[in-house]
This record gives C-alpha cells, sequence and structure tokens, in this order.
C-alpha cells in the first residue's frame, strides 16, 4: 500500500504544515475582526468565516493566543 498525496487549498502540505498554516490564517482573521474576547466568539468568526468545523474545533484556542501573542508582541515592538 502506498500513500497518495493529496491537495488542500493549494500546494502539496503535510498534516504539520497544514496545521500551522491554517492556524496562522484563523489568528490573522481573529486580530483583524477583533474577536479575541472569548472563545465564543472566535468560534462563531471563525466558522462564519467559512472555516471547516473540524478545523475550528481542533485550531480555534490554538489561534487565539498565537493573535494574543502577536498583538502582545507588535506592542512591545512599538517605540
Amino acid at each position: 500500500m502506498t500513500a497518495t498525496p493529496f491537495l488542500l487549498n493549494g500546494p502539496l502540505m503535510t498534516a504539520i504544515e497544514r496545521r500551522r498554516a491554517v492556524t496562522e490564517r484563523m489568528a490573522k482573521d481573529l486580530t483583524e475582526a477583533g474577536a479575541l474576547a472569548s472563545d465564543q466568539d472566535a468560534i462563531r468568526l471563525l466558522h462564519a468565516k467559512g472555516y471547516p468545523m473540524l478545523d475550528v474545533a481542533l485550531l480555534a484556542e490554538e489561534a487565539r493566543m498565537l493573535a494574543y501573542q502577536e498583538i502582545v508582541a507588535r506592542e512591545m515592538s512599538a517605540p
């Protein structure tokens, strides 16, 4: 039995690369929309943006934390 690669919204990716890319896109969307107040707000926004429900369920919390890290880093690097 051989593994066959498959396409996920573009180039061939491993599961880890896909997870990282989706999480970064989710974090960007959360930051732009300002939906960081609660997990429920983040989940609603990501689902409304068209992310698959499985991705939202698995990655919303990680994306929210990444968005917070980006905001803190931006604030700390501001003059």
